[in-house]
């Protein structure tokens, strides 16, 4: 198991290097996995900044619905962040053309554009909530989707 480029004798962190030497295999896929999501939450910061910006611009700068807006900038920010995670947080796996990941990827995000644009058009429509707040909260139920399968099927070990 290569990780990072570190070896199977130890990992590196935000504290430096570890030795994973004596512990269980279970401990160091946890280890492996929970470095992997703190990745993958830096590449959806800028996926939300891109995502956001685009929601706001196509919303308050050209008048488009909150409801047309969403999932266009939704897509935009699909886009940035499968090359940022193609590059950094699963860039030690999967093989072959980059398209083979991308066919898995757009599908498995199209179901996590739904659940980001359901929540913030249900928080929106229902609650009155702010567009870009109740968006905050799609996004972030979306995010949980978006790593468990992309993490188990287009980035798999």
């Amino acid at each position: 198991m290569s990780l990072d480029g570190c070896g199977e004798s130890c990992l590196q962190g935000c504290y430096g290097m570890i030795s994973v030497e004596s512990w269980p295999q279970s401990a160091v896929r946890l280890w492996t996995l929970a470095q992997r999501f703190q990745k993958f939450v830096a590449v959806g910061v800028v996926g939300l900044a891109v995502n956001q910006g685009s929601l706001a611009a196509f919303h308050d700068g050209f008048d488009v619905a909150v409801a047309i807006a969403s999932p266009i900038a939704i897509f935009l920010s699909m886009i940035v962040t499968f090359f940022l995670n193609e590059a950094w947080t699963w860039h030690d796996r999967g093989s072959g053309r980059i398209m083979s990941r991308a066919m898995y990827y757009v599908p498995i995000n199209v179901g996590g554009l739904l659940i980001n644009w359901g929540v913030l058009y249900w928080l929106h429509e229902s609650f009155g909530m702010h567009y870009l707040l109740a968006n905050l909260f799609g996004a972030g139920l979306a995010a949980i989707w978006n790593f468990g399968l992309n993490n188990a099927i287009t980035w798999r070990a």
